[in-house]
């Protein structure tokens, strides 16, 4: 028994000094877990960054999209692209398949100023296999100032509110332009911005010039345009409240000339002289000297978003105005990079030119004065179905002087690559518009399927006027896959439609 006891004494003693070993072994007790807490503060997805006191949202989209007539709405577009527009069966694409997705990051902190909020947007576009990235946003928000890539505050009309086609406004909400602003809450939904944004520039034209591609179809009309020598300014006073905004705002932009073009003969040099820049034609004696004239374009507008629900609950109004002389962009953004209207049909070509402003013979530049009224209605049929209606009008108007100098230009031989016959009419004034209707299946809130179609209608510049084609080349004239005979100026239609699929990763 006592042998027993004494194995048993052993047996425990020997484990609590194994016990002990390996309790020495261990390492020190892990902290408790700190897991992800919900940030309330500024709606659904928002989540506390562990260890900080700032909320975040990672979202973005996944979206699949199929443009059949192209209308204006991609690159090289039928209505508004470069100098291939519907010229042969090569170009442009009737049918483009897109594929876009898109990532963005909000972060978010209180401090004793207020909110600072941070955002920012990447994603890629893939036409056809042609693949593009690009940063649409990046800003940063504080005390009331806006520092970064974000929408102009000249805005308040919505393309993508309405539409799946970039129509034209003066939307920069699918872009977004550089800027820094600072917004005044005065009181009752009432606030007031001032802002310096990139400038929305088209480029200044100088009929004193024979620059060899200096008008062609599709292109705008900017062959002497001035640096950037001081941003736009852009302000506006706008009102939020339960029913709506309304908003009238405004904008200054520099429209001025890089060069003053003056006659050779005035000093001295021969016919046909030049320099790195410019090589003077025989024809026309002139050569560059010394800073273009100065001009300052602007814009103003006015716009409203109202809530429709005396009508039929959901439903909603929008609209804005724009008048410009010198700041072409603030009637039509959209696109951004967009060239001007363009389209052939068999011989006949519908066609005009953006411009901020034409620097004349006389030596100022005279400013092209645009109008543009975008407006909508969106009828929501079901929680789940809703359809929009929309449409643009924009007027081009290049004035008496501005119209004489340009036509002057094209009559004056065959250098600037878009001779026209001899008695050829010559107006360059033009005007376009749009109208088109989406409807929308929200199959649940972060996924929806629509379709979208949009009619366009082009009232030509140089109605009437016959283009000589073969000068400087089989077709030059209008582009190396134009028509090989004349070409006479008349009105154009287009219709596009697309269809979308469209999923939220977060809202």
């Amino acid at each position: 028994m006592k042998m027993v006891k004494t194995l048993l004494l052993g047996s425990a003693a020997g484990l609590v000094a194994i016990a002990g070993a390996q309790a020495a072994d261990l390492p020190v007790k892990a902290k408790p877990v700190e897991y992800v807490k919900v940030c309330s503060l500024y709606g659904a997805g928002f989540y506390y960054i562990p260890g900080t006191d700032t909320c975040v949202k990672i979202g973005g989209y996944v979206r699949a999209q199929y443009y059949y007539g192209n209308g204006s709405q991609v690159a090289a577009g039928v209505m508004f692209g470069a100098t291939n527009g519907e010229q042969s069966r090569s170009s442009p694409a009737d049918a483009v398949l897109r594929t876009r997705a898109v990532m963005t990051m909000d972060s978010r902190t209180q401090t004793e100023w207020g909110t600072l909020r941070t955002y920012y947007l990447l994603g890629f576009t893939d036409d056809n296999g042609s693949t593009s990235l690009y940063a649409t946003r990046g800003f940063i928000q504080f005390a009331g100032f806006t520092f970064g890539k974000a929408q102009s505050f000249y805005d308040i009309f919505s393309n993508p509110a309405v539409s799946y086609f970039g129509f034209a406004s003066s939307d920069t909400g699918d872009a977004g332009t550089n800027l820094a602003a600072y917004t005044a809450q005065l009181g009752n939904g009432v606030s007031a911005t001032i802002a310096a944004e990139g400038p929305r520039t088209v480029g200044i034209f100088n009929t004193s010039t024979q620059l060899s591609n200096a008008i062609t179809l599709g292109n705008n009309l900017a062959n002497d345009s001035v640096n950037v020598r001081f941003p736009d300014v852009v302000a506006n006073i706008r009102v939020d409240q339960a029913w709506g905004s309304f908003q009238v705002m405004g904008a200054l932009h520099d429209a001025s000339a890089a060069y003053n073009f003056q006659e050779i003969g005035a000093l001295g040099l021969p016919a046909g002289a030049g320099n790195s820049y410019y090589t003077v034609p025989t024809s026309v004696p002139r050569t560059l000297q010394g800073n273009g004239d100065d001009a300052l374009g602007w814009a103003v507008g006015v716009g409203a978003r109202v809530k429709t629900d005396f009508i039929s609950r959901g439903d909603s109004f929008q609209f804005q105005v724009n008048y410009t002389e010198g700041a072409t962009r603030y009637a039509v953004t959209t696109q951004p990079s967009a060239g001007s209207p363009l389209r052939f049909s068999g011989n006949s070509i519908g066609a005009g030119w953006f411009t901020d402003g034409i620097y004349t013979d006389g030596g100022s530049v005279e400013l092209v004065k645009v109008l543009g009224i975008n407006a909508s209605y969106e009828h929501v049929w079901t929680p789940a179905l809703k359809t929009s209606v929309y449409g643009a009008y924009i007027d081009v108007d290049y004035g008496n002087a501005a119209n004489t100098a340009v036509c002057n230009y094209l009559s004056a031989g065959t250098t600037n690559n878009l001779p026209l016959a001899a008695g050829s009419p010559c107006d360059m004034d033009f005007s376009f518009w749009q109208l088109g209707s989406r409807t929308q299946w929200n199959v649940r809130p972060d996924f929806y399927m629509g379709v979208d179609v949009l009619y366009t209608r082009l009232n030509t510049a140089l109605e009437g006027a016959n283009v000589i084609a073969g000068v400087n080349g089989p077709g030059s004239a209008v582009g190396s896959q134009s028509p090989r005979t004349g070409n006479i100026f008349g009105d154009q239609d287009a219709l596009a439609v697309t269809f979308r699929v469209h999923r939220d990763i977060v809202p």
